[in-house]
């Protein structure tokens, strides 16, 4: 079996934002807890289409911020994960996984319910490009 040199989405996206976000949990997979800690990110991989399989895949990324702060908090929050991509972006900051090389928000961020109470939710979808770490 051929091994693959593209990484998946999140093990780039993740390792940017906890190095931006210290002290912010952020997962690609919620736990099944009975105790949460806030603040925490969700990012989930909404499909996507493989430009070229081993050098190029575009995917939509799900940014999913939870807040125990109040809705600025969470709002406040998002803008700093998304401005850390965008500026990985920009910078075309390498990672062991790879680089992000391109972008486009597909939609802002947007209130929407929380599944926990006393906590705020705020959501966006961004597309973005991921080139393989050079071997």
């Amino acid at each position: 079996m051929a091994s693959r040199r593209i990484s998946r989405l999140q093990d780039v996206v993740l390792l940017l934002l906890r190095q931006a976000l210290p002290g912010v949990q952020v997962s690609s997979w919620g736990a099944d807890v009975d105790h949460r800690v806030f603040p925490y990110i969700n990012v989930r991989r909404l499909g996507g289409f493989g430009r070229h399989p081993d050098w190029l895949d575009r995917a939509t990324l799900e940014l999913t911020v939870y807040h125990d702060e109040g809705l600025v908090a969470a709002e406040d929050l998002y803008l700093d994960a998304r401005h850390a991509l965008w500026s990985a972006v920009q910078h075309q900051t390498v990672t062991r996984y790879g680089h992000l090389s391109s972008w486009k928000e597909s939609m802002g961020p947007t209130q929407f319910d929380s599944p926990w109470d006393d906590t705020w939710r705020i959501q966006g979808l961004i597309q973005l490009g991921l080139r393989p770490a050079r071997l």
